[in-house]
């Protein structure tokens, strides 16, 4: 895979910056970068609240912030956007799921052959 290297860092920094703020007292942030057949895969998860599924799409939008992010004072809602933003400008997919709680962002990119 090429791409950007100052955005790929901004894009990493920002799901373990989200992930760290929105976990769980003592909870776990756990990252995982794999090969699935011609994608890299990175997940980056951790043990914060569940997000209700109607809410997912919503969290990659502009300022948008689910009602226990709010409560982290000095945040505007755009770290997610950007991810977004970086992950779509290197022709890639980002996906939030909830299993058994964790809430875990995954980031796919197709390698290079």
């Amino acid at each position: 895979m090429e791409g950007n290297e100052v955005q790929l860092k901004q894009l990493v920094s920002i799901l373990l910056d989200n992930a760290i703020r929105h976990n769980q007292p003592n909870g776990t942030v756990e990252v995982v970068l794999k090969r699935e057949k011609r994608h890299a895969v990175l997940c980056v998860s951790n043990e914060g609240e569940p997000i209700p599924e109607q809410q997912r799409e919503r969290l990659f939008e502009r300022f948008y912030q689910t009602d226990s992010a709010r409560a982290h004072s000095g945040h505007y809602g755009l770290g997610l956007a950007i991810a977004k933003a970086i992950v779509t400008a290197h022709k890639g997919t980002i996906a939030v799921r909830c299993p058994a709680g964790r809430i875990e962002f995954c980031v796919r990119f197709l390698l290079k052959r």
